[in-house]
């Protein structure tokens, strides 16, 4: 029996769900300002039973491979794995106009993707405990693993594009210190990146770190307006260093 790739599986959502648009009988729902996370969920729900519905049919998932909706709470929208292991490729769903940046912040699915292990929370509670975790698990070669989008174009003209890609086929991330670690431009991303997975990893972290200076650059821009701005006593808790602080960095 012919090996089944992750390629043919997103292909093959792909196609169903142009489909399904191109047919009519999947249309995408908009509510304007102010609605996006019902807008989300609403299409979500659509395209999660359009491909439940499509993949009984098709020969890829006859046997073996299963495609699931996941549980609300969960670091991706849906999961093809099969029965042997071989096969667990986390999708996360975007619904796109395709026009703006959009927030790609799963630390889960960046953790997967870089290591091939499954997280549990403990792992990636905070910045800093991802980070031990990764560097100690990272896997800049002879791993597969990865972590996928399927991006369906949201058009007032009617049909958009779908197409999927991944993490570690991303050709154009972007710095994102309000949000991390990163986020991607649809429009600029329906090509894949032929990088290597070590070439890959370099870019992908590279672009993290860059979002952690944007961040340190907030806290320079505090120190150097706001701070003069407080009593002797606060400004001198900021001197140096600047005070201890206890808690997380979500």
């Amino acid at each position: 029996m012919a090996v089944v790739t992750p390629e043919q599986i997103l292909d093959d959502l792909c196609d169903s769900v142009s489909e399904a648009l191109r047919d009519g009988y999947l249309k995408l729902v908009s509510y304007g300002k102010g609605q996006a996370r019902r807008e989300s969920t609403e299409n979500e729900e659509k395209i999660g039973s359009i491909l439940q519905a499509t993949v009984s049919k098709n020969p890829l998932f006859k046997g073996a491979m299963t495609f699931s909706v996941a549980q609300n709470g969960s670091w991706y929208d849906f999961l093809v794995e099969s029965g042997d292991g071989g096969i667990w490729l986390p999708i996360n769903l975007k619904v796109s106009s395709l026009r703006g940046n959009d927030n790609v912040a799963s630390k889960a699915g960046l953790y997967y993707a870089m290591t091939g292990q499954r997280p549990a929370n403990a792992e990636i509670a905070n910045w800093e405990v991802f980070f031990q975790n990764l560097a100690a698990n990272l896997k800049r070669e002879g791993a597969t693993s990865d972590y996928y989008f399927l991006v369906v174009e949201k058009s007032k003209k009617g049909v958009g594009r779908v197409f999927w890609t991944s993490l570690l086929k991303l050709c154009d991330a972007r710095p994102n210190g309000s949000n991390p670690p990163f986020q991607a431009k649809w429009s600029a991303n329906i090509e894949r990146s032929s990088r290597s997975r070590s070439e890959a990893v370099d870019y992908l972290l590279n672009v993290v770190g860059q979002t952690f200076v944007l961040r340190a650059r907030a806290l320079d821009s505090f120190k150097k307006h706001v701070v003069p701005c407080l009593s002797t006593t606060v400004q001198t808790e900021w001197s140096g260093d600047g005070p201890e602080v206890e808690g997380e960095v979500d």
